[in-house]
């Protein structure tokens, strides 16, 4: 069979990933990495082509005939809360060309049954990307589905198959990354313009509320089958590597021992994420002799009442110790932080920039608030009134504030947003940090470019 794996057109550049989507907060666009480990899966029975429209910047005609041209079988898009209007009118339209789709994203990681019977051009909803549940509905062996949402083609019911924790081990083929354009991709704490996505992890441990990935489970993936990925790559001359894993380290022995292997390599150069209380000294300095340059943790709020009601199990003590740690192993840090959360105050929002600003980190991630479906925290914003059920489309990028909180309307989120950003980059200290610190001339120009991205957003 014939089958296209495709990040579908949109007026803007939309992240769609790992079942969380907004618009990119630069300039960066990484390689979805459903679509990449979906891939390999594909690939190992049937006929596979990629067509990313966010990296190739395709408009819906454009996009259209390259589909034309490659004439699949069937479809397997990502979709996004964030572009759900623009998606699902372009992937009716495929449908009206009598090819069978299946999808992927946030917005349909809950009541998936009504979204499939509001919408008749979509035959599955996924809601794994580690499994075979894409093989089994492209055979049309419904019997075998075990994480998808899916419509039979005889008779008016749905066959609706729970979705569930995963746990344990999981298995894929290699990821065909070779089927990914070669252009396109921007990362913002690349150190060279070629690199790959990878997973060596499904899901996540940690239970925080406002976060979709704790609701899949956790599983891990076989080392031998990382490398052979990360050795494929290496083949091809890829040595820059963005880890999605989303706390790398978490089972120590198994993060100790991937960075034992990647150390023996020798020659690879990588970003991960982690979390501050599992950054360890020891952790740390096998990340920086592996090859690490770049750990994105978390903090979120700099109010422990926040953190514990979200269920960070962390406190601003043990984010001040996990940032210093790995400032002292060379690592550069970068703070991810959610705001807009219904708790927040303009005064809470400032102690979070003040503790933003005493981590001494080298970037600053913002994030607004939204309600994830399928989480604990979409529960609650709807209890509270905060938002509709109805409501299906949102961004975290934070083009618009969502959510207001119990004291702030949306419109005093989004300035108190574009304020910490200004405050945090527009530092002399911190710029001539930037100017010293880029290992290239390529990395000064590209990050100068994310920069530029970032403060047009927020001016």
């Amino acid at each position: 069979m014939r089958v296209l794996l495709l990040n579908p057109p949109g007026e803007r550049v939309y992240i769609r990933d790992y079942f969380c989507s907004k618009t990119t907060k630069s300039n960066y666009l990484f390689h979805p990495i459903d679509l990449v480990v979906l891939s390999g899966t594909i690939a190992a029975r049937h006929e596979v082509a990629v067509l990313d429209c966010m990296a190739e910047r395709l408009g819906p005609r454009a996009a259209e005939k390259r589909i034309d041209a490659f004439a699949p079988d069937a479809i397997v898009s990502l979709v996004g809360s964030v572009s759900w209007r623009e998606d699902r009118a372009f992937l009716a339209g495929q449908a009206a060309r009598g090819r069978r789709v299946a999808a992927m994203g946030d917005v349909l990681q809950e009541d998936s049954a009504q979204r499939l019977a509001e919408e008749p051009w979509l035959e599955a909803a996924l809601h794994v990307f580690s499994n075979d549940d894409v093989l089994h509905w492209l055979d049309g062996k419904l019997e075998g589905v075990s994480e998808a949402t899916v419509r039979p083609e005889r008779g008016p019911p749905m066959r609706v198959r729970a979705r569930g924790k995963q746990r344990g081990v999981y298995r894929v083929p290699r990821p065909r990354h070779e089927l990914f354009p070669e252009r396109g991709y921007h990362f913002s704490f690349a150190r060279s313009p070629r690199f790959a996505t990878l997973l060596s992890d499904y899901g996540c441990p940690y239970p925080c509320t406002f976060c979709v990935i704790g609701t899949l489970g956790f599983q891990t993936r076989p080392l031998p089958d990382v490398l052979e990925e990360i050795d494929e790559l290496r083949a091809r001359g890829v040595m820059e590597l963005f880890f999605q894993d989303q706390t790398f380290g978490v089972v120590p022995s198994r993060g100790l021992e991937l960075c034992r292997a990647l150390e023996e390599r020798g020659d690879l150069s990588f970003t991960c994420f982690t979390r501050p209380d599992t950054a360890s000294e020891e952790l740390c300095a096998a990340l920086a002799r592996a090859g690490c340059h770049t750990v994105i943790m978390g903090v979120e709020s700099a109010d422990p009442a926040v953190l514990d009601s979200y269920r960070k199990v962390y406190t601003p003590g043990a984010v001040k110790t996990g940032f210093e740690r790995a400032r002292r192993h060379g690592l550069r840090r970068v703070g991810t932080f959610v705001l807009g959360l219904p708790e927040e105050t303009e005064e809470s929002l400032r102690h979070t920039l003040e503790l933003a600003l005493e981590l001494d980190l080298d970037f600053m991630s913002l994030n607004v608030a939204v309600p994830r479906f399928g989480t604990p925290f979409r529960k609650r914003a709807l209890e509270l009134g905060l938002c509709e059920s109805s409501d299906l489309v949102m961004d975290q990028g934070g083009e618009e504030a969502f959510l207001p909180t119990r004291t702030l309307d949306r419109s005093d989120v989004l300035a108190m947003k574009r304020e910490m950003v200004r405050r945090f980059y527009l530092r002399p200290s911190y710029l001539a940090r930037r100017l010293t610190s880029a290992s290239s001339l390529w990395e000064l120009g590209a990050q100068a470019r994310e920069g530029l991205a970032l403060l047009r957003r927020n001016v």
